[in-house]
Order: structure tokens, then sequence, then C-alpha cells
């Protein structure tokens, strides 16, 4: 069967950056553990307010706080950085890129704001310049949990550039340093599939159901390499339990090959 993995591989495994992010919650640990309390409150500092609009994903809002603090206090690292991620929401890139790079220039070492700024570069198709931060990241703090952010994030940047030998040897390090982590062995068999090595990349997806079993773009990655492998009755069966799921780019192989 002549099937175009490439075809269905490339938006999945960007949306990939959203869901990854839940994984390190703790990198904006104001996101996380931050109180839900009305943005004016009395008593309550202007960044605090800026935070809790941020964490009711009121981003004209907090845009509008910090922007008020920066204005009064220039060297405020915080609200560069979180205003330029309410920017990011609302579309506004280039202004969100400014204010990162403000951030990061107050604050060379925070690998937070690197790792913000290279996932905005990716999302801009500057692939040179996120690169260009992950692997500072990776250099520089290689044990931490954040530098496996960075290698998630540089495997995208990876694939998004055509460079699936080199992805594979990224989301390979990942899986051997992260050998129960579901995603690491998803991203891996989409990287093998786009290699054909469809034998493989099924065995990687099956790990990776295995290991989350509600991972939803794992069952429509493993179909592709399925229906590579004329296993058919097989593929078809995940693609309807991907779209069970909520994976809804399944729809169309669906009824292509299976209806």
């Amino acid at each position: 069967m002549d099937f175009n993995v490439v075809r269905w591989d490339l938006k999945p495994l960007q949306a990939d950056l959203v869901q990854r992010r839940d994984m390190l919650k703790t990198f904006v640990p104001s996101l996380v553990v931050l109180p839900v309390l009305a943005f004016a409150q009395p008593g309550r500092s202007d960044v605090e307010q800026g935070l809790t609009a941020v964490r009711h994903e009121d981003h004209a809002q907090a845009v509008a706080i910090f922007s008020s603090v920066v204005a009064d206090r220039p060297q405020e690292t915080k609200a560069w950085f979180y205003r330029g991620l309410s920017r990011e929401a609302l579309g506004d890139l280039e202004g969100a890129q400014h204010d990162l790079e403000r951030a990061l220039a107050l604050d060379p070492s925070d690998h937070n704001i690197r790792l913000r700024r290279a996932e905005l570069f990716l999302s801009k198709a500057m692939y040179e310049a996120s690169l260009n931060d992950l692997l500072l990241i990776i250099e520089q703090a290689p044990d931490h949990p954040i530098a496996d952010h960075a290698r998630f994030d540089k495997g995208q940047v990876l694939v998004a550039m055509g460079h699936y030998e080199d992805a594979y040897m990224t989301y390979d390090e990942l899986v051997d340093r992260r050998p129960q982590d579901a995603k690491a062995h998803c991203n891996r068999g989409i990287v093998l599939a786009n290699l054909g090595r469809h034998e493989e990349a099924v065995q990687d997806l099956d790990q990776a159901i295995a290991l989350e079993p509600g991972l939803a773009r794992a069952y429509g990655h493993r179909a592709v390499s399925l229906f590579e492998l004329d296993r058919h009755d097989e593929a078809c069966q995940d693609l309807v339990k991907g779209r069970e799921l909520g994976d809804m780019t399944v729809e169309e192989m669906l009824v292509i090959f299976c209806l």
C-alpha cells in the first residue's frame, strides 16, 4: 500500500508542545500553585494580581497589569516573562518574543525563560534559533528535568526541519533516560515511521499505549504503520479507538481505508 506517512505525522507531533507542558508544570510554579483570587484584591502586589489573571487565563487583563509593572519597574523579570506568555496566548507572537527576550536579558541563566522562547521560536518556524536555545539548555543543565523537556522540543524542531535521523537519535536518548515515558516512545515511533521502519514504529507505539492507554494520537500513528505492514484490520481498530479518545485527525483515514 502506498501510504504517505509524513502527511499524517507533522500536525500531531507539533501539537505535542501543549501536551508536554503538563509533564513539567513545575517549571512555572506560580502558574500551578497560585490561588484563585480576585485580580484587584487589596494588599496584593501588582505582580501577584497579574499572575492571578494568568491563572484565570484572562490574558488581556494580565497584559494590562504587567504593562503597568514594567512601565514602573523595567527590571522586573517576572513581569516581562508573564506578559510575554500572555501575549503569546493572545496570538501576539512578535510582542511575546520581545518580552521573553527582555526577560532573558535580565536573567540569562533562567532556563525556563529560554525554554519558552525556544518554543515560541518553534511556533514561528524560526528553527535554528529554537535549536540554539534548546542546545544551550541541554549543555548547561544536562541532568535537570528541564533538559528532558528541551530534548522533547529539540526532537520536534528536527522533525519540522525534516531531519528525521537526528530526531530519532534525540528521542532514542529520551527513551533511554525516561523508559516509562509514553510520549518519548510515541514520538520515537512517529519518527521511525517517517524513516520507513514500521515494525520498530509499531513496537514503540505499542509500548506508548501500554504505558498510557489514553494517549489518543498514538493509535492514529500506529495505524499508519499497521497499514504499511498490511495489517488492515488492526489499523482500522486503532483509528476507531483514536477517534473515541478524541483524535479527530483520523477521520479522513477512517473514511478512505476503513468504511
